[in-house]
This record gives structure tokens, sequence and C-alpha cells, in this order.
């Protein structure tokens, strides 16, 4: 297992403790990075690309670093609409938890947390 293989798995399980504890938005954060992590370790990993590989298609388009690493792995597997779907869906969840003056509830908790094993689910196939 990877350094980021066993990260995202860590930001997973952190994930499910912190909703147990109904420390909601932190849940969102930790769900969604677990799944940051698990696409990084695709990229370098299993697709063969490097730190450099990523910086360069990052500087070479006008997103952000996840929205790039987000597009490439898209490319990778094989169900590319849930991914992308769910993915964008638990990433806009994230935004919201983290930055905006929004109250994060049990559901959009729990729904982050399913999100993200659909997510890692794909992602481990």
């Amino acid at each position: 297992m990877s350094i980021l293989e066993n990260k995202s798995e860590i930001n997973f399980d952190a994930a499910k403790k912190l909703h147990e504890q109904s420390l909601y938005p932190s849940v969102i954060h930790c769900a969604y990075y677990s799944c940051i992590q698990q696409m990084k370790h695709i990229w370098l990993n299993k697709m063969g690309k490097t730190e450099g590989d990523l910086k360069i298609e990052n500087d070479n388009s006008n997103f952000g670093s996840h929205e790039v690493l987000i597009n490439q792995i898209k490319n990778y597997v094989k169900d590319k609409k849930t991914f992308n779907t769910n993915i964008l869906l638990l990433k806009r969840k994230r935004v919201d938890a983290d930055y905006l003056e929004v109250s994060i509830d049990y559901s959009i908790s729990k729904n982050s947390i399913d999100l993200a094993q659909t997510v890692l689910n794909e992602l481990k196939k």
C-alpha cells in the first residue's frame, strides 16, 4: 500500500468517526480529501505520471489542481459518469463546508460519506 493510499484510508476512517461524533463540517473535508489522495495515488502509481506532469497539466489549464486531477483520472476509471457526478457533488459540499456560512447537518454529512465511498469504490476498480 502506498503512502497516499494509506492517507486516503485514514481520512475516510476519520470522516466516519467525525460523523459519529456529530462533527459534521469536518466529515466532508476528510471524505473529499480521501478521494483526492486516492486519485493522486492512481496518478503516480497506476498511470505512471509524476508530480511534474501534474504541475505541467495544471499550468497549461485554467483550472485548479483538483479539477485537473479529477479530469485526468476521469479518463482512467471505468464508469466515468458515476465518478464525475459523485466527485463533483462531494467537491461542492466540501467548498460549502470549508468556506461558506452554511449549516452542515447529519444528512449532508452522511451523504458526503456515501459519495466518497462511491468514488473510492470506482477508483479502486
